[in-house]
């Protein structure tokens, strides 16, 4: 999967070359019309801080937006005028190309799942985590799968847990309740849904990215994260797209989130970048 990205990466930056000799890239019009990224919610910090330092290295103005990457590319396919598309995953990604909608993609991060739970609850350990969730009674938080990554990678997480502890599976999945804030809901009072969903006690725990470890914190100090150990891991792998009859400048976004800075940006998000060089 690395090599791909990384034959991607080298394939998308002679097309940009390419486009630079032949004096394709006119900035004067990428100033005045912009490029458009939508990316998956939980790439909101991390992604817009991307934009802004390709807006001021290049003189482009991006405009971001953000939701559960399936309702994303939802959108894409519907008509919505997107140059970059970055998903939690690489399957929505892949299908806009599959589909003739983007011309090209890659892998550019990898993130981990975390169960977010009160402090009041008492301290939870990475090695008792799925006893924590197998608690008779326990309510778990979860993302709607197939519109929302995160809700595909905690069906998979279930199915893992199933071959560790048989029974797993029916026991996680009878005290799941999906949270989800589709278009058009309130916003959430807290800042994300998945507080309220602790606050208001319809959610014991909840399944979350570990990517959101800094953004919790500052939301609420009464929650802690706590990561699921290696056996079972499920990913995240986290793919972009970048979409047929763009601007050139589309790719040199793309190769700026692949590139060092921006994959420093994702691991200072907390994301697993999947290239940063050593330091000189």
């Amino acid at each position: 999967m690395l090599l791909k990205g990384l034959v991607m990466v080298r394939m998308m930056a002679i097309g940009v070359a390419l486009a630079l000799a032949a004096g394709q890239v006119s900035v004067a019009m990428a100033q005045g019309n912009g490029l458009v990224l939508y990316g998956a919610g939980s790439l909101r910090e991390a992604m817009s801080q991307v934009a802004e330092a390709f807006g001021a290295r290049q003189g482009i103005p991006v405009k971001t937006e953000f939701g559960a990457s399936g309702r994303m590319r939802e959108r894409i396919e519907a008509g919505d005028e997107v140059d970059v598309f970055t998903s939690a995953d690489i399957g929505h990604a892949r299908k806009l190309v599959a589909d003739g909608r983007a011309s090209a993609m890659a892998m550019f991060a990898q993130n981990a799942l975390c169960v977010l739970a009160p402090t009041a609850r008492g301290p939870l350990t990475s090695d008792r985590v799925l006893d924590a969730l197998l608690k008779e009674g326990t309510k778990i938080g979860v993302s709607p799968p197939v519109i929302d990554p995160l809700g595909d990678y905690t069906v998979r997480l279930f199915e893992v847990a199933e071959k560790l502890r048989p029974g797993s599976r029916q026991s996680l999945q009878s005290r799941a309740v999906v949270i989800d804030d589709p278009p058009g809901s309130p916003p959430a009072r807290s800042g994300d849904t998945f507080l309220d969903a602790l606050q208001d006690g319809r959610v014991d725990l909840a399944i979350v990215y570990c990517s959101g470890k800094g953004r919790y914190a500052r939301l609420r100090a009464d929650v802690s994260m706590v990561a699921f150990p290696s056996d079972l891991a499920v990913g995240p792998q986290y793919g972009l797209a970048v979409l047929k009859g763009t601007r050139p400048e589309a790719m040199l976004l793309a190769l700026t989130i692949l590139s060092p800075e921006g994959q420093a940006i994702l691991a200072a998000n907390g994301f697993r970048p999947i290239g940063v060089p050593d330091a000189p």
